[in-house]
């Protein structure tokens, strides 16, 4: 399918640049036709898509019900989302492990891009929790687990200052068209002491992404930015974050183990003595990586005011 794209002029990170052209991919797998270019700004090294498919395109994509049923991996092996999201365990409680000691004492915990909700529910029962999930199966899936989900889209979002004592955003930051915008909005939602997990984020400068180029397994046109982690430091300094942990989490995850890295080092090794034309690259250490930070800026909330058409949001389905 054909779509009409959208031109970004600046850095959507940093709002900088100028972008500088990087490489040309195609993408079968997410049902749209024709190249897709990736540009790289030079005042923070964020990748990113452009032009690329607006909310319109990306929203509607996130929606498809069947993105929750069987379908086939990079490799081509058959996948089930739901059993690949329980694979996930060891990773996702690494996470909260790092999260519950740190939560202040009050304020909502939101799940943007909750998936089936199994980050919110390893948290221990009593908090107050709430998945937002667009996706119709992903959402049931959240519910039969007893948790509030709210079907929305993150850039809908709108919380009361101060209102949210953890933001968590699961591989959902970098399909944001705005994340610059969405990180600012998020500063002010969070209670002082609030904190904010990121995962998935996609390193650009990964060996993978180097040697395979356009055959990269993880550039997609909804990918909208893959951000460094430098990048990510400074923006996240900028809008009034601390830095507290960063994971990458191959090992954690079913793609790591010792006989799998030493696989996708071979494959890795061929690969960069001749360019890979049909295969696409292996899972690998540098290839993602998960960041959390706590809001220090501001010792009490902004006003209500700085955040138009402000709503607390509770009990929902």
């Amino acid at each position: 399918m054909a779509v009409e794209l959208t031109h970004t002029p600046t850095c959507r990170l940093c709002g900088l640049g100028p972008l500088r052209p990087r490489l040309t991919f195609r993408a079968p797998a997410a049902g749209l036709s024709g190249d897709f270019h990736l540009v790289s700004c030079d005042d923070c090294g964020t990748f990113q898509v452009n032009p690329h498919p607006g909310p319109k395109i990306t929203q509607s994509y996130f929606v498809r019900p069947e993105l929750w049923g069987e379908s086939r991996d990079p490799d081509g092996r058959p996948v089930n989302p739901f059993q690949r999201a329980e694979t996930k365990l060891k990773e996702y409680q690494s996470y909260v492990t790092a999260l519950v000691p740190l939560l202040p004492e009050r304020g909502l915990i939101v799940d943007v891009g909750a998936g089936a909700g199994l980050t919110l529910s390893l948290l221990p029962t009593g908090l107050p929790l709430l998945a937002v999930e667009p996706n119709p199966k992903a959402a049931e899936a959240i519910r039969a687990k007893g948790l509030d989900v709210l079907r929305d889209f993150a850039e809908n979002l709108n919380f009361a200052s101060g209102h949210l004592g953890a933001l968590i955003l699961n591989q959902t930051l970098d399909h944001l068209p705005r994340p610059d915008l969405f990180l600012g909005r998020a500063l002010n939602w969070l209670t002082p002491g609030g904190l904010i997990l990121i995962s998935g984020l996609i390193n650009p400068f990964s060996w993978p992404a180097k040697v395979y180029g356009p055959k990269h397994r993880l550039w997609s046109p909804f990918h909208q930015i893959y951000p460094p982690l430098p990048a990510v430091r400074r923006i996240l300094r900028a809008y009034g974050f601390e830095i507290i942990r960063v994971w990458r989490p191959y090992f954690e995850t079913p793609f790591g183990g010792a006989l799998n890295l030493a696989k996708a080092s071979l494959k890795l090794i061929g690969a960069a003595f001749k360019k890979p034309k049909f295969a696409v690259s292996p899972p690998w250490p540098g290839n993602v990586y998960t960041v959390l930070a706590r809001k220090t800026l501001l010792l009490t909330p902004l006003p209500v005011a700085a955040t138009p058409k402000t709503a607390t949001l509770g009990h929902v389905s």
